[in-house]
C-alpha cells in the first residue's frame, strides 16, 4: 500500500493559516488533497495535523471533503507521522508519501514518476539533488524506517539535508531531471508566494481538471 501524508498545521511561522487561504473558491489544502488524488499509484490520502485547537479548522474540513487525518505532535512531526501509522494499521513495508501543506502545485505525474523509482530504497526524493521548482518536493519512504533509532538524529523534516552525512546507513535515490529549475520558487511561505501562485491558478485552473509542471512553464515563458 502507498500512502500519501499531507503535513498540514495552522500555525506556520512566516505565514499563519496558510493552507485555508482561498484561490479559485477553494482552499489550498483542498487544491493539494484534489491534485495528490490525480496521482495514479497512490492508495490512501492522509492529512497529518496536530493536536492543537487551531487546527480543529483542519479537521473540520477533513471531514467534509471525506479525507482521512491524523492529528498528533504540533512540533515532533516524526511522532505524529509515528502515530499516524499505528492509528491507521500501515505495515513497515507499506510506502508513505510525504506532502507539504507549502506545496500547492505539487504535481500528480511527479509523484507517480518518484514512487515508480522507489522499488526498495529506504528513500526515493527529489529534495536531495535539486533541479525541480522549489514547491514540487517530493519524498517517499519506507514506513519501517520511522521505527530506527538511527532516524531520530536525522533532521529530516528539513527542506535540505545532507545526503552524505544523514543518510549514512540507508538507501536513498535520489531524482534528478536534465533541465536544472531549482531557482524557480513555487513553495507557499509568504505573501508574496501567495499571490504568485494565485495568480498561477487563476490562469490555469479549471475545476475537475490538473495542470502540470509544463503547463506552469508555458504559463510563465
Amino acid at each position: 500500500m502507498i500512502y500519501a501524508f499531507i503535513q498540514a498545521r495552522m500555525n506556520s511561522r512566516r505565514l499563519p493559516g496558510k493552507v485555508l487561504m482561498q484561490i479559485c473558491e477553494k482552499t489550498v489544502l483542498e487544491h493539494i488533497i484534489e491534485r495528490v488524488k490525480c496521482a495514479k499509484l497512490i492508495d490512501k490520502i492522509i492529512v497529518a495535523t496536530s493536536i492543537n485547537e487551531e487546527n480543529d479548522a483542519i479537521e473540520n474540513l477533513c471531514k467534509q471533503l471525506n479525507t482521512l487525518y491524523f492529528r498528533g505532535s504540533e512540533d515532533d512531526v516524526i511522532e505524529r507521522f509515528k502515530g499516524a501509522v499505528k492509528a491507521f494499521g500501515i505495515k513497515d513495508n507499506d510506502s508513505i508519501v510525504r506532502i507539504t501543506g507549502d506545496c500547492p502545485l505539487v504535481c500528480p505525474d511527479l509523484i507517480d514518476v518518484i514512487i515508480s523509482h522507489h522499488d526498495d530504497n529506504d528513500l526515493t526524493t527529489n529534495c536531495i539533488r535539486r533541479t525541480f521548482p522549489d514547491g514540487l518536493d517530493i519524498e517517499v519512504f519506507k514506513a519501517g524506517i520511522l521505527k530506527r533509532p538511527d532516524f531520530h538524529k536525522i533532521n529530516f523534516f528539513e527542506k535540505e539535508y545532507d545526503i552524505n552525512f544523514l543518510w549514512s546507513g540507508f538507501k536513498v535515490l535520489a531524482i534528478v531531471q536534465k533541465q536544472n529549475l531549482s531557482s524557480l520558487r513555487w513553495t507557499l511561505d509568504t505573501a508574496d508566494d501567495f499571490e504568485f501562485i494565485k495568480n498561477i491558478y487563476e490562469k490555469l485552473y479549471k475545476s475537475g481538471q490538473i495542470f502540470y509542471m509544463e503547463d506552469i512553464l508555458r504559463c510563465l515563458s
